[in-house]
């Protein structure tokens, strides 16, 4: 459907929204606190002290004249590191953004608001809103996927949960760290327009639409310039146009200097040392030399006072400045709640690839007697550090972003115990061996293999990964796996645990297929509630899923350079605004699963599209109709073109979604704003967000990126 934009607008203005306590009300209150403070004061302020050591993965002193208490940062996405079990283990982010659901990023930002909340952290690491350009990329698993208006979408929901508990949110890696291979010393090279409308769009929306109060600055360069020591993106873009009035810290360790980082605009220096370990606390690029650089007019005074006023700004916004609770990070919250959230989560992102002549959901009556259940991935999990093996059913990816696991539940023991229910046998070979798996399956009615591959922060090595995954195979020679069972029994379901896309050469082998994805601790009764039908499966890729040679970048594996460094790996980003399925739309390239794709137990018709444009951008609704005869929840997506005079642009770009419940045979209507930044596109010459001057939208409606008949 074509619109005009008769009512353009010449540029879009970058404004901030408020929350309980407003930035302005904020800023009165942080600058009278800060009168008295000395230099020393502020000093020990914006430089972290423990090094790493501490209670807390980062944390700043306290200044016990002001009844100041000190900060304690820690880790998400995933839910509280280091809590030694008392925490809930959430699903990773890109499971949560498999829901397609608003609601859930809210719920899941709130629930883990309130387990930091509880233990004292005044700030958490939280949420990683990167782009996924490259399949292979250790840490996709962490954010939202490859689009950046889905991405800031999530961002503002989970943002906004966190904060409404009084926890300080993080939007993290500013930006372009979208690899692990030398993440600390590599620069992404991203021309001007897709700086703005892909990879800064996620944190314009956590600014503008979420009132983020802080934001992480990557371990990269950008465009040859280290994020750390970036005057155009910490100051100039972020602080100036976008407005943001929060606090900006490095990434742990990040910062190999005073003089470019402080004066670049960095605020807080993480975790404080020089370099990782005890040897280090006290001995930091920041601290004294900050004093040192005032004194040599390196940079002034003014540099120092707005980088304090900043991090206090942001505590009375967060309203931490009195009555916050004492640090203690085995509080116990790993409630009976937030397991059901968890839950629902894991099984709202589960998402249905395949299912050939109906051959789930599992039913008694569909003559199933007996299921044989395959493949390591279905067993207990082995625990090690920072996740850093795969050994058992797979939750998490590995490193900062995980957590200490109290229990997973494992497919294995979640299909049994559901099975008995509908009087179903259930045999099991919980290893990976083909020649095993085939033996097991023979006899069964139904063959269930799990399977999986795994990636993570370039630290850890993980057998033969160095945080990017070397291809995109399934682990523990799982293709042999599937091929051996599948020839064993026709009946042959396969379901994927892992970060992003993996090569499915099975595609036509197998009658059923489930990405599970990283669903955390209940992953064995989420996936469970998917295969029995007790939940109607309504995941959706938040990403587009092809052989690894159709994508238009790929990670590299250079050598290991030292971290800040002249010498960096070089990242062109080359394909511009074409990330994702734009890539695969310019080219004329069929996904093996386009973004967006997610079968359900039912079917959708979608039909009365209607669009009118408004002062406050273009309305859209459309009418979905569940045409099957079960409940399902539908997900319909707007994809707008924009005019012909917007040159060398993509065909087409995601701009809205709705989700619903709809009981078989019932109709209901979804209207989708799309506001006028969404009807904009970046202008280098005006270095503005502007709306064609003339010209027609054309507006799609349905299912996903290749599936829209609207």
């Amino acid at each position: 459907m074509r619109l005009s934009t008769a009512l353009s607008t010449v540029a879009i203005l970058f404004a901030s929204k408020t929350l309980a306590m407003s930035w302005e009300e904020a800023d009165k209150k942080a600058r009278k606190w800060c009168e008295d403070l000395t230099n020393e004061e502020k000093i020990a302020i914006v430089t972290g002290r423990e090094n790493m050591t501490g209670v807390c993965v980062g944390s700043i002193d306290p200044i016990e004249r002001k009844g100041f208490k000190g900060l304690c940062l820690q880790d998400g996405p995933a839910g509280v590191r280091f809590a030694n079990g008392t925490a809930t283990s959430w699903q990773a982010a890109i499971n949560t953004a498999a829901t397609f659901d608003r609601t859930l990023l809210y719920k899941v930002g709130e629930a883990q608001g309130n387990e930091f909340y509880q233990r004292g952290i005044n700030v958490a690491l939280a949420p990683a809103m990167n782009i996924q350009r490259a399949p292979a990329a250790g840490r996709i698993w962490e954010s939202y996927g490859e689009d950046p208006f889905l991405a800031g979408q999530y961002g503002i929901q989970f943002i906004k949960g966190m904060q409404s508990k009084g926890v300080i949110a993080t939007a993290k890696h500013y930006i372009g760290n979208d690899q692990e291979n030398n993440r600390g010393a590599s620069s992404s090279n991203i021309p001007e327009q897709a700086l703005w409308e892909v990879y800064m769009e996620p944190f314009y929306r956590a600014v503008n639409d979420a009132s983020v109060d802080s934001i992480m600055a990557a371990y990269n360069a950008v465009n040859g310039t280290y994020s750390v020591q970036n005057k155009r993106l910490l100051t100039d873009y972020l602080k100036d146009k976008l407005g943001f009035q929060g606090f900006v810290m490095s990434d742990w360790w990040a910062i190999y200097d005073v003089e470019k980082s402080f004066g670049a605009g960095m605020d807080m220096n993480m975790p404080g040392g020089k370099y990782w370990g005890p040897n280090y606390i006290g001995n930091s690029f920041w601290g004294e030399h900050i004093q040192e650089c005032i004194d040599k007019d390196i940079f002034p005074q003014e540099r120092l006072d707005d980088a304090v006023l900043r991090i206090i700004r942001s505590l009375y916004k967060a309203e931490q400045m009195e009555d916050y609770p004492e640090v203690n990070l085995y509080v116990e919250t790993n409630t009976k709640e937030n397991a059901a959230l968890n839950r629902k989560v894991g099984a709202d992102s589960n998402v249905l690839l395949k299912n050939e002549d109906g051959i789930l959901p599992i039913k008694k009556a569909n003559k199933i007697k007996k299921i044989a259940v395959i493949g390591k991935d279905s067993m207990p999990t082995k625990f090690c550090s920072d996740l850093g093996c795969a050994d058992g059913t797979l939750p998490l990816g590995w490193g900062s972003g995980t957590t200490d696991f109290r229990y997973i539940v494992d497919p294995l023991s979640a299909i049994t115990k559901r099975a008995k229910k509908e009087d179903i046998e259930v045999v099991s070979y919980g290893k990976d061996d083909a020649k095993g798996g085939a033996e097991a399956a023979k006899d069964a009615d139904l063959a269930i293999v799990f399977v999986q591959a795994d990636s993570g922060e370039e630290y850890v090595t993980v057998e033969g990964n160095k945080g990017d995954r070397q291809n995109l195979d399934l682990w523990h020679d799982g293709n042999e796996l599937i091929d051996a069972v599948a020839s064993a029994n026709k009946n042959t379901i396969v379901v994927i645990h892992a970060p992003g896309p993996v090569n499915v050469p099975f595609l036509d082998k197998v009658k059923g297929i489930v990405f599970a994805g990283m669903p955390g601790q209940e992953s064995g009764n989420a996936i469970t509630d998917v295969l029995f039908g007790d939940v109607n499966p309504s995941g959706h890729l938040p990403y587009t899923w092809a052989p690894r040679e159709d994508y238009p970048t790929d990670v590299k594996y250079d050598a290991a350079l030292p971290g800040g460094g002249e010498e960096k790996t070089q990242y062109d980003y080359d394909e511009g605004l074409f990330v994702g399925y734009r890539w695969f739309d310019k080219k004329g390239i069929e996904p093996t699963f386009a973004f967006g794709y997610g079968l359900s137990y039912t079917t959708f018709e979608y039909s009365d599209l209607k669009v009118e444009m408004k002062e406050d951008g273009l309305h859209v609704s459309v009418t979905v109709t569940n045409t099957g005869s079960v409940a399902g929840a539908a997900v319909p997506m707007i994809f707008l073109s924009f005019p012909d005079v917007v040159k060398d642009y993509p065909s087409r770009l995601f701009k809205g979604f709705d989700k619903m419940m709809l009981e078989a045979g019932e109709s209901k209507t979804s209207k989708i704003l799309i506001d006028n930044h969404d009807l904009s596109y970046f202008d280098v010459e005006l270095m503005e967000f502007v709306k064609p001057a003339e010209g027609e939208y054309t507006v799609f409606a349905g299912s996903n990126a290749r599936d829209l008949p609207l």
